[in-house]
């Protein structure tokens, strides 16, 4: 289970007692100070003695002495301030140990000691510390030619880097450290920025495109490289030219706006489009369907239509009951009902009279003991009409040719 938070403590034991021993010495005080505590020896054994064997109690002084230096450090911690270098504890351990971590002096990053024993102050670009965190930006002026950057300078993760440039700029990493950066070059002039590590032979271009296009650079310790996002092979937004078998969404087959159209719904708006329609080979029609109507001198594959037909065999007039046909070769018929009074010679009306004349005129009656048909009274047809004599008939159909 996790560990409830202990009171905290603001302050160091025994602030307030001035007359407090302070700080504690190192050396052992035996021989020097009677009964007096040292880092070295603690309390001395004078004072784990019996009075009465002729010891001395702890001096008062002392344990106030050593608790203060004890709590007045977790006062530190408790409120979260890590410890800076300090020459005098270097010296003191015979320099940090390998994996020490102190604040910089500007109390906004970290350095991390990659060697033991090290003696060099890493504000100072002591060899050994390189930087574990820190926060903020450098600004780095630069005019022209090599600007070695400092172990400070690039304890940043971000390097800006200013100032009007009269010649080529190349800027150098000290070499050894390991880190990733954001270069941006914020300078004028018609000049090349260029990056290198100390020693290093691969050289990185730092494009003059300021803040909003940074380049982001690498260093394994020994040389540079360009860290940003690669672009080979991509395709631009502004009119791409792409290759392969690009892919989309499918828009709708209805749909109509500046959506890409894929295959898929192209096929789709094509089917959509001749939904209903006739195919090319033995199509089969169904309402009332038309067609252009070629002249009647045609004779080819076209399609013909009824007003084709009709003129074709010269059709003028068409009635179910009295009416008539006339052909384009002259012949024409006529047919009709007609009534009759019952004896003796009758003349009767073409439903429309022929143009010229009759050649032949049948009237025929349907009765219950079959169909009857009589004969014409010789020599009675004419273009007009005929004459029929019948017994005991009412109405005569009939059908004639003429010219």
């Amino acid at each position: 289970m996790p560990l409830s938070t202990p009171v905290l403590i603001s302050e160091g034991f025994g602030t307030g007692d001035g007359s407090k021993t302070y700080p504690i010495p190192v050396p052992s005080q035996i021989g020097i100070t009677t009964g007096a505590a040292s880092f070295t020896d603690g309390f001395p054994p004078l004072t784990r003695t019996a009075l009465g064997a002729g010891g001395i109690p702890p001096n008062g002084e002392d344990v106030n002495g050593i608790l203060y230096m004890a709590t007045a450090h977790l006062a530190l911690v408790c409120s979260g301030q890590p410890y800076k270098w300090d020459s005098g504890q270097e010296t003191a351990i015979g320099g940090y140990g390998l994996g020490a971590v102190v604040q910089n002096t500007a109390g906004d990053g970290f350095w991390l000691n990659t060697v033991n024993g090290n003696t060099t102050n890493p504000d100072a670009g002591g060899a050994g510390w390189v930087p574990a965190w820190n926060y903020g930006s450098e600004s780095v002026a630069a005019t022209t030619g090599t600007v070695a950057l400092t172990l400070l300078q690039i304890s940043k993760g971000v390097i800006s880097i200013t100032g009007t440039l009269t010649g080529n700029v190349t800027l150098v990493w000290p070499a050894g450290i390991q880190g990733d950066w954001i270069v941006a070059n914020n300078t004028s002039g018609a000049f090349t920025l260029s990056a290198q590590v100390a020693g290093g032979s691969n050289v990185v271009s730092i494009p003059q495109a300021g803040p909003n296009a940074p380049t982001i650079v690498y260093s394994n310790g020994t040389d540079l490289f360009n860290a940003n996002v690669s672009t080979a092979g991509l395709a631009p937004i502004n009119s791409p030219n792409l290759t392969g078998t690009p892919t989309a969404p499918t828009a709708a087959a209805t749909s109509n706006t500046t959506q890409i159209a894929t295959t898929a719904q192209v096929h789709a708006a094509i089917l959509l489009a001749i939904a209903g329609l006739a195919p090319l080979a033995s199509p089969t029609f169904s309402g009332v369907p038309t067609a252009p109507t070629p002249a009647t001198s045609d004779n080819s594959a076209k399609l013909a239509t009824t007003a084709f037909v009709q003129a074709l065999a010269g059709i003028s007039a068409v009635s179910s009951v009295n009416g008539g046909l006339n052909f384009a070769v002259g012949i024409q018929v006529r047919w009709g009902i007609v009534s009759h009074t019952a004896g003796g010679n009758q003349a009767h009306a073409f439903s429309t009279p022929f143009t010229h004349g009759c050649f032949v005129v049948i009237p025929v009656v349907a009765s219950s003991t079959g169909v009857e048909f009589f004969t014409v009274i010789s020599g009675s047809e004419t273009a007009s009409g005929w004459t029929q004599y019948s017994n005991n008939v009412t109405n005569i159909n009939y059908i004639a040719i003429g010219f």
